[in-house]
């Protein structure tokens, strides 16, 4: 028997699902809490605009990520389509808030990426602010809701063209 490591047309269609709608409601939220970061309130569109993407960019791909880990460790990379098991999520949701409590310190410390203003309510102990945190726990909801319904819909569209072949 033949086993193909090359991905299917459904992997590749889900990569792009999972990776475009986080990036899509990833970008909204951000630009969503430019209040509370520090000077982007006096910055550009353009240059705000540009700031969101490559964040956005950035949580998409942890998202990915995320959905990888979670796929590894249930061996189903498609198990946004079946009944979602705990695992599952708690893989999802703990890569994703662990990654993003690790760069948040890192970014606002160390590497002086951006900075909070005082509007920003800030996470005890850790230092990390609060949106960044909701963030990587109401876009995935939102997220994975919204993937689970597009990928299945995009299945049943594939059945029917199968049950019924174009003349």
């Amino acid at each position: 028997m033949h086993c193909s490591r090359r991905p299917s047309r459904r992997g590749w269609f889900l990569f792009f699902l999972i990776w475009s709608v986080s990036f899509l409601l990833h970008f909204f939220w951000e630009m969503i809490q430019v209040p509370f970061f520090t000077g982007m309130m006096e910055a550009s569109h353009g240059a705000v605009v540009w700031l969101c993407t490559r964040a956005a960019i950035g949580d998409a791909n942890i998202a990915l990520f995320a959905y990888g880990v979670a796929a590894a460790a249930t061996k189903d990379g498609f198990w946004i389509q079946g009944r979602w098991r705990r695992h599952a999520l708690g893989a999802y949701f703990a890569t994703g808030l662990l990654i993003t409590i690790v760069f948040e310190a890192w970014a606002t410390g160390a590497g002086q990426r951006w900075s909070y203003n005082d509007s920003m309510p800030l996470f005890p102990f850790l230092g990390t602010g609060i949106a960044p945190l909701a963030q990587w726990i109401i876009v995935p909801t939102v997220s994975l809701f919204g993937l689970r319904w597009l990928y299945r819909g995009w299945l049943d569209l594939r059945r029917q063209g199968r049950d019924h072949p174009q003349q």
